[in-house]
């Protein structure tokens, strides 16, 4: 993997199979242009696939499992990497990318109110809910880098399934 300063158009049209005027006729702004719709794209895919899940009418701990499984299949049970971890932790942040960064700190602030807020409504507290959140986001994100750090996708399978037997057992629901 190059990154982001290590892409060039010409990797970048050769990896579409385009041309590299057909990527500036479709991305005019080159790049950053390219970055940004990635990022809007990751940002909706991550939100259908699991954020989205937290909302309705089932019990927390229902809508929590749902959450899990829907992250676990935005990154193919551990096979795909998070763009938007793997973009925001670009540690050479210019003016190109910094943008994109801010809007995913800002997105993933959202999502983690919008999941403590699943923690309040099954009764904790917000300082607990918000310490929950963040224990699961931690969790996931964690059982992620370490299954592609280790080239084992297996290891994130089996870290979503301790996850959601917790959460089972920590909201009183039927075996998963």
């Amino acid at each position: 993997m190059r990154g982001y300063d290590g892409a060039t158009l010409t990797n970048l049209a050769s990896a579409a199979g385009l041309s590299k005027a057909s990527l500036y006729h479709h991305f005019p702004g080159g790049k950053p242009e390219m970055a940004a719709a990635l990022v809007r794209h990751a940002i909706a895919d991550l939100q259908r696939q699991a954020f989205s899940r937290l909302s309705g009418h089932q019990s927390p701990g229902t809508r929590l499992l749902k959450f899990i499984d829907g992250f676990s299949a935005y990154t193919q049970t551990g096979e795909s990497d998070c763009l938007l971890a793997v973009f925001n932790h670009h540690n050479t942040a210019t003016e190109e990318t910094a943008t994109q960064q801010l809007l995913i700190n800002q997105q993933f602030d959202d999502w983690h109110a919008a999941l403590a807020s699943v923690y309040e409504q099954a009764g904790l507290r917000p300082k607990k809910a918000k310490r929950a959140a963040h224990d699961l986001m931690a969790a996931l994100y964690g059982a992620l880098l370490i299954a592609k750090m280790h080239n084992q996708p297996v290891l994130f399978t089996d870290a979503i399934k301790r996850l959601k037997k917790d959460i089972t057992r920590q909201f009183d629901l039927e075996t998963v």
